[in-house]
């Protein structure tokens, strides 16, 4: 029985190896045909994959989610719906390319507030001087209580070296992060302070993954629901998973 069971693992793993490896060289065949028609465009394509009967390719571009022609000669960005299923496909990518990025991160990169008993777990990237960012924080404990855990990145708006982002940079340098954040979120200044921190390549993250404004707030489903979700409507998106 031993026997068999292994066999048939070992016929698994090479018909797995066999599909990743056709993946890889049609990503790379396209990549060549790509280049060939725009060179030093500095595209990058990967994880080709050929979409149902379409005679399309889905890949991923510069880390967005794209379609490409076999030959190359035609791509376009934007959303691809199953009129049989009525699925939007793109949808389903970038929840699954999110969901695997962010489980990719350190819990340590992240600014986390536990509730007592956690029963979800969203991501949300924030901006220090957002309107609603700071309004979602003032009700913290309101999704604690309904067994929210929420973990904070920073997605400063202003970008890279601007007021948002030094602000940003100053509390994750602080001794008492939790509470440096809560006093930034109600404009209670907080000391400068330099250190390593994740600022930038969390705002980095961002944009690879949809992030466009704030709050952006991740499900587990890799979801992404853009703006303030009031604490008791987040629990029912959860919920409902």
């Amino acid at each position: 029985m031993k026997k068999y069971i292994m066999t048939g693992l070992m016929v698994a793993l090479v018909a797995s190896f066999g599909i990743a490896q056709a993946a890889g060289d049609q990503t790379k065949e396209l990549q060549t045909k790509l280049d060939a028609l725009l060179p030093d465009s500095g595209i990058v394509l990967a994880e080709a994959k050929k979409l149902d009967n379409t005679g399309l390719y889905e890949i991923l571009m510069n880390g967005e989610v794209a379609y490409i022609s076999a030959d190359a000669q035609y791509v376009f960005q934007g959303d691809m719906i199953s009129v049989a299923t009525r699925e939007n496909l793109t949808d389903i990518r970038r929840e699954v390319i999110s969901k695997t990025a962010l489980a990719a991160m350190d819990e340590k990169e992240f600014i986390t507030y536990e509730p007592k008993e956690t029963v979800h777990t969203v991501t949300v990237f924030t901006d220090i001087d957002c309107g609603y960012c700071r309004k979602m924080h003032q009700q913290i404990e309101a999704y604690q209580d309904l067994g929210i855990r929420i973990r904070y990145a920073f997605y400063p708006r202003s970008g890279i070296g601007g007021d948002s982002y030094k602000s940003a940079v100053n509390v994750w340098c602080s001794d008492d992060k939790l509470k440096a954040l809560t006093d930034a979120k109600n404009g209670v200044a907080v000391a400068e302070a330099k250190c390593d921190s994740p600022i930038k390549s969390q705002y980095e993250l961002g944009q690879r993954i949809g992030v466009t404004g704030t709050p952006a707030i991740f499900l587990e489903s890799g979801k992404l629901v853009p703006g303030y979700v009031p604490p008791a409507q987040l629990k029912q998106m959860l919920d409902a998973g």
